[in-house]
């Protein structure tokens, strides 16, 4: 589902989704913003907020889950599953607030604040725990390496792969890393040997979209890791700076070719974040 948050540049950008068994779990709701959109996708797909069993939280950065708190008020019967980590920003969501806005700015108040999430109505995922909603087989995996709270969600029947931002962000089918500060290779790379061994037939990303081939994207996305570092590290190790290092960067892989197709607002939501995931894999702190 594609909530479209009222945002400029942000209509093809934030993915819930909606896995319907003998119960209904949703993840990722999203930010505030979107939970109107998030309602009326879920009005459209027949299914009334109060049928929501379970709400899975990939990770709780606020295009994500910035949304839960809100959300769950009109899901009065959802359980909320997310990593230990993450449960004390969920009942507390000040310092994660004040952090967003630090490294978001004017774009975390378009997101909405962050509302709490009762304690009680919060299950701290565990690695490999298997949540069965009737139907559905539905395994969690812990994937730190976007984040250090961060899991993905593997439904075995099918082979299909939910996989937040552990496998990259993928626009318009161009798959590039996601490695805000601070950055850690070789956990990230661990978390994606770990989904690259399930072999998914499909993934599914939190910005954009499922394909088909998901093996073969897991590889190809663990490669472009490897590569971009490199390459961010040369850079900016000659001196410099986030733009110059993204200039390199679209010289050598054609993937990036996807920017040349944006509109203007979507490109400057591009532009920001690559900014951001190269001062990641530089290991310059925002």
């Amino acid at each position: 589902m594609n909530p479209q948050p009222p945002i400029p540049g942000y209509g093809r950008f934030i993915c819930s989704y909606l896995l319907l068994g003998g119960k209904k779990v949703l993840v990722d709701p999203g930010p505030a913003a979107a939970v109107p959109g998030l309602l009326e996708a879920l009005d459209e797909a027949g299914v009334k907020p109060e049928e929501i069993d379970y709400i899975v939280l990939t990770h709780i950065h606020m295009d994500h889950a910035g949304g839960t708190g809100e959300a769950i008020k009109r899901m009065p019967h959802a359980a909320v599953i997310a990593h230990g980590r993450a449960i004390q920003h969920l009942v507390d969501p000040q310092k994660l607030w004040d952090a967003s806005l630090k490294t978001l700015g004017e774009l975390a108040l378009k997101y909405g604040r962050i509302e709490p999430v009762p304690e009680n109505r919060i299950t701290a995922a565990s690695d490999g725990m298997v949540i069965d909603p009737g139907g559905l087989d539905l395994q969690i995996l812990l994937t730190p390496g976007h984040a250090i709270h961060h899991l993905s969600l593997f439904e075995r029947a099918n082979k299909i792969l939910i996989a937040g931002e552990a496998a990259g962000v993928c626009i318009d089918g161009a798959v590039r890393p996601a490695t805000p500060p601070p950055f850690r290779l070789e956990e990230t790379l661990a978390s994606v040997d770990r989904l690259i061994e399930i072999k998914p037939e499909k993934v599914c990303y939190g910005h954009f979209g499922c394909y088909d081939g998901g093996l073969e994207r897991l590889k190809l996305y663990r490669e472009k890791l490897t590569t971009w570092h490199t390459i961010i590290n040369a850079e900016a190790g000659r001196g410099k700076n986030a733009d110059g290092i993204l200039t390199v960067l679209r010289e050598n892989d054609p993937d990036l070719g996807y920017l040349e197709k944006l509109d203007r607002d979507e490109y400057a939501r591009e532009h920001t974040l690559l900014l951001n995931t190269i001062n990641g894999m530089a290991g310059i702190s925002l």
